[in-house]
């Protein structure tokens, strides 16, 4: 009866660790799918059959990529971690968040490398600000070719609007520099074939700042509030163009971006969002529809946004017309720009290297050679500008050469 009685407890042992054992692949079919960009990033696509030898020999790494990125409860539980030293500790799991003073928080590194941004924004990393003026010079000489109007739009920091509010440790490291973007705009200025093509807008934003905050404690990113300013002083006073359409403006409560690098926190904030009457202006964000012409170009770039007034024209009255390629602040300035263009596309180029070279001609072609831009503008953080020298902005030249 002793025997019988063990035996039953070892199967049952058996059982439970079987059961435990399966959880995680229970776990990925009954749970429900991550946000496609999770973690600020995407995450490992499924893996499929190989279909030549040089796929074969990636598959187990894209099994194990896939694997990492998608077992059982991962999301639950990395939410769960999150909110846990969030609330626990008052820190982040995520080392691209920095906490600052009074409940800022800033993004304190760009990208899987986990360099530490702000040090080299406030001029304590050196960087190369020759070859970034190099890039940045070659950039705009091939958009010449491809829109009467080519100029970048240079975003400052957070941390640049804000210093004050950076940790109390970070501030006494900065004290003793100079940011680099002084010494790249004082080439930019002495450069006769840059000077008027590119815009810090520095003091139109500390000035909006005092009325309402264009960047929010807890957003990484400005809004359509924070980037009004810039863009009616873009639209007014660098283009002289009026206004082609009133949308009215209401007050809202938004999400901030935090779950995007922070998955379970979440906090939302005041602000102003744009209220759009269909028969004013058609709007479409972050889908292939926005594109039907770049249908498979816009899914793979993921951030993308188009903006029409004069849908009711024919296309020959549809003018001027705006392109914006850039990284994650271009989607911001596009909806306040929208209002003086007949149509403004928002082209994000921080997933470019997910296009074929097929698909980077087809994109080039439709945006430049069929849309014709009166306007081509850059808009780039000052993060991206001094992070992306390394080959980021080697690629959107790349892109737009003939």
């Amino acid at each position: 009866m002793a025997m019988s009685s063990i035996r039953w407890w070892n199967m049952g042992v058996v059982v439970v660790w079987l059961s435990l054992l399966g959880l995680p692949m229970a776990g990925h079919w009954l749970s429900s799918p991550p946000p496609a960009q999770a973690e600020n990033r995407r995450l490992a696509p499924s893996v499929s059959w190989p279909a030549s030898l040089a796929e074969a020999k990636g598959l187990p790494a894209a099994v194990q990529a896939w694997l990492r990125d998608h077992f059982g409860f991962r999301h639950e539980l990395l939410v769960a971690h999150n909110r846990l030293n969030h609330v626990v500790f008052g820190s982040f799991t995520s080392r691209e968040l920095m906490a600052g003073k009074d409940g800022y928080l800033f993004l304190g590194s760009k990208g899987l490398a986990h360099h530490n941004t702000l040090r080299t924004l406030c001029g304590a990393d050196e960087v190369p600000v020759a070859v970034i003026h190099g890039q940045l010079r070659q950039l705009l000489a091939v958009s010449r070719a491809a829109a009467p109007v080519a100029q970048l739009l240079l975003v400052p920091d957070k941390s640049r609007l804000k210093p004050e509010k950076l940790p109390q440790w970070l501030q006494d490291e900065c004290a003793a520099f100079a940011p680099p973007v002084q010494a790249l705009l004082a080439g930019i200025r002495q450069d006769p074939d840059m000077d008027r093509r590119v815009f810090y807008p520095f003091d139109v934003m500390r000035l909006a700042d005092q009325a309402r905050p264009v960047y929010h404690p807890w957003n990484l990113h400005w809004d359509h509030q924070g980037a009004m300013p810039v863009a009616d002083w873009l639209a007014q006073t660098q283009w002289s163009l009026p206004r082609r359409v009133d949308v009215p403006l209401v007050e809202a409560v938004q999400s901030f971006d935090l779950p995007q690098f922070a998955p379970g926190l979440s906090h939302s904030h005041a602000t102003q969002v744009p209220l759009y009457k269909d028969e004013n202006m058609l709007v479409c964000h972050n889908s292939p529809e926005c594109f039907p012409e770049l249908a498979g170009e816009a899914a793979a770039l993921f951030q993308v946004a188009r903006f029409r007034s004069a849908w009711q024209l024919p296309p020959e009255q549809r003018r001027p017309r705006l392109v914006i390629l850039g990284d994650s602040f271009g989607e911001a300035i596009a909806e306040p720009l929208a209002p003086y263009f007949a149509e403004v596309w928002y082209l994000s180029m921080n997933n470019l290297s997910r296009l074929s070279p097929e698909q980077r001609r087809r994109l080039r072609h439709v945006t430049v050679d069929l849309f014709q831009p009166d306007v081509l503008l850059h808009v780039y953080s000052e993060q991206s500008i001094f992070m992306g020298y390394k080959g980021y902005f080697r690629d959107i030249t790349a892109l737009l050469s003939p």
